[in-house]
């Protein structure tokens, strides 16, 4: 049939506004990428790496993108549910780099906006709803806002003082206080082998903790956190093992019975899912896996603990029941599947995963599902 006259014209307007439609690309449109995950890696040689994650686990073949060398910082945050960034901490130019994330292939691109200048080299990022933090070797902690565009405005009275050597952040909402979350702040170099404790405020500003700084155990080195409700863990890699605190309702912290508990040598970062803590061991390339008691906060390690992994380059990423370590010396992303019934630590079918050159820390991301899509 041939349309001609007034129908011809109807028909054609509505192609071309299609055709328009269809081929628009701005964050507020579904992504393209329906129900996607990403794993992204820092590296020492100045690239970050964009990995498709498998159902499975599986990391395909990465794209890159130019950015800081040897960055211990990076994290992604959605100010709307369709449209994510990353930022990752410059160390070397004492600043904080955003990226846009393709909604097509997860790819990252240089975001339009910033850096944004620190005082001392940013390390750990974190991020409670739209407020992103960064540790600096300075030993304060900064905070911004994430804007609805991506971009970062410094919240009023930033950066706020922590302690020596200033290493890793975790945000833990309360137990016990309806909405308050505290951020807790490892001071690695401490004598005390202290954690720093703050309330976050509805703006992102950090107050802190009455008695803060809480000791752990001297010189243990604390390093990675991991949020066990009413417990607090912390990785002590001088120590050799994982303490555990209670959070008390202002946000302080009480050391556990028996805490602190043995792991393996260097024991540097932690995760955990289903009452069982991963705990990786940068000195003897294990992983320990225990029991965490939930009202107590007790740790008894599993059956065949720990179990044989590799010496990471930089923190463990639990991702949908997955482990992810980054190994630079043999330019991998290792991969191990806990068994969530025994605890048992297995490596995962396919790791290791080719990573460029130096991955060093890993963050994830992805796109909700869109049904229709």
């Amino acid at each position: 049939m041939r349309l001609t006259g007034p129908l011809h014209l109807a028909f054609l307007l509505v192609a071309i506004t299609f055709s328009l439609s269809c081929s628009r690309n701005s964050p507020t449109d579904p992504p393209g990428c329906s129900g996607c995950q990403f794993v992204y890696s820092t590296t020492t040689s100045g690239q970050i790496l964009s990995f498709p994650v498998s159902t499975s686990g599986v990391l395909s073949t990465p794209t890159s993108v130019s950015g800081p060398a040897n960055s211990t910082g990076i994290i992604a945050v959605s100010p709307s549910a369709l449209q994510p960034y990353v930022y990752v901490s410059d160390p070397g130019n004492s600043a904080i780099r955003a990226y846009t994330v393709s909604s097509t292939d997860g790819s990252l691109s240089p975001a339009p906006f910033g850096p944004y200048a620190l005082s001392g080299a940013p390390g750990e990022l974190a991020a409670f709803g739209t407020t992103l933090y960064a540790a600096s070797s300075a030993g304060s902690i900064f905070a911004f806002t994430v804007n609805s565009d991506g971009s970062l405005t410094a919240v009023s009275g930033s950066p706020f003082s922590a302690g020596s050597g200033l290493s890793h952040l975790a945000v833990v909402p309360s137990q016990a206080v309806a909405n308050t979350t505290f951020l807790y702040a490892a001071n690695s170099t401490d004598a005390n082998g202290s954690i720093s404790a703050f309330t976050i405020s509805s703006s992102g500003a950090l107050a802190p903790v009455t008695g803060s700084p809480f000791p752990t155990i001297a010189n243990a080195g604390p390093e990675g956190f991991y949020d066990g409700g009413n417990i607090l863990y912390v990785a002590l890699k001088n120590a050799n093992a994982v303490a555990a605190l209670t959070i008390n309702a202002d946000g302080s912290l009480t050391s556990v019975a028996q805490s602190p508990f043995p792991a393996g040598q260097g024991t540097s970062s932690l995760s955990g899912a289903d009452g069982f803590l991963f705990a990786t061991n940068n000195l003897d390339g294990t992983i320990s896996s225990y029991n965490m008691d939930p009202v107590s906060g007790v740790l008894t390690q599993v059956n065949g603990s720990p179990f044989t992994a590799a010496i990471p380059s930089g923190d463990v990423l639990y991702d949908n029941g997955k482990l992810f370590l980054p190994v630079a010396s043999s330019n991998t992303i290792n991969g191990f599947l806990p068994d969530l019934s025994s605890g048992a630590v297995n490596s995962l079918s396919g790791s290791p995963f080719p990573a460029g050159t130096g991955p060093l820390a890993l963050t994830t991301a992805g796109f909700p599902v869109i049904d229709p899509p």
